[in-house]
């Protein structure tokens, strides 16, 4: 793109989607994601407008055009090739077979009750349990800063008020991120045991493959993300999120 007015649109664009977003916290990453992006297309309209007087100018419109191309390409394949574009089979009777679900931990709300995305979670959850009488569950996530309970409890309480048996419930209530559930969650295991990882369908690549970094396979239950509008802002976070494990090669 070569031409300074389609810049300044795109800035424009990721501007609009961008800052609404930044006013609800589950989507706010992906907000600052699209600012940032918006900021980044400002600077190429910048350099596009000065590169005939400047050469400065037409260097880092150079450079901007490449690293742009890249981001695009990257973006697109870390979607289509690792997070997916379908959402797999909602069926707790099809889930993988386990002895333990490994429930991650998201967002609870200032009233206690989990967040859309954790009560998705904590119905897939009840659903796997249902279907495997002799599974139990391993509820993951403690308490962030802005949350006024620990996000264990938060799921145990939802999950036994909707039916789940709180004697299969075994809280992990000391992790704030992905690895660590997982790694915290190893210890409370024994041996041998069969293991699938339970959180929203755009999170389930990266959990799978930390799952799966963490020796206990890499099976997986998704959990629908449960407001459309949230489908870009979370995928924003989660190319950022694996590009970050792919670049200190820990994915």
């Amino acid at each position: 793109m070569k031409n300074a007015k389609g810049w300044i649109g795109l800035a424009v664009l990721c501007a609009v989607c961008g800052a609404p977003q930044l006013f609800w916290k589950p989507s706010r990453f992906g907000g600052i994601f699209l600012i940032a992006l918006a900021v980044g297309c400002t600077g190429e309209w910048l350099m596009v407008r000065g590169r005939e007087k400047y050469r400065v100018c037409r260097v880092l419109a150079r450079v901007g055009q490449v690293l742009f191309s890249l981001f695009v390409l990257s973006f697109a394949l870390v979607q289509i090739c690792i997070i997916g574009v379908h959402f797999e089979e909602n069926d707790p009777a099809a889930a993988p077979k386990a002895d333990y679900y490994l429930t991650l931990g998201a967002l609870v709300n200032p009233d206690g009750q989990p967040s859309a995305a954790l009560a998705a979670r904590c119905d897939a959850a009840i659903g796997v349990l249902n279907a495997n009488p002799e599974s139990r569950a391993i509820l993951c996530g403690g308490q962030g800063g802005d949350e006024p309970r620990t996000e264990a409890e938060a799921m145990r309480d939802y999950m036994t008020a909707h039916g789940a048996d709180p004697a299969r419930l075994i809280l992990e209530d000391t992790s704030s991120t992905t690895i660590e559930n997982i790694a915290n969650a190893k210890k409370l295991l024994p041996e041998d045991a069969a293991v699938a990882v339970i959180t929203n369908d755009y999170h389930l690549a990266r959990a799978r493959r930390l799952l799966a970094h963490a020796g206990l396979g890499d099976a997986g239950v998704p959990a629908k993300t449960p407001y459309p509008s949230q489908w870009a802002a979370v995928r924003c976070r989660e190319y950022c999120s694996i590009m970050g494990l792919m670049l200190t090669g820990r994915w």
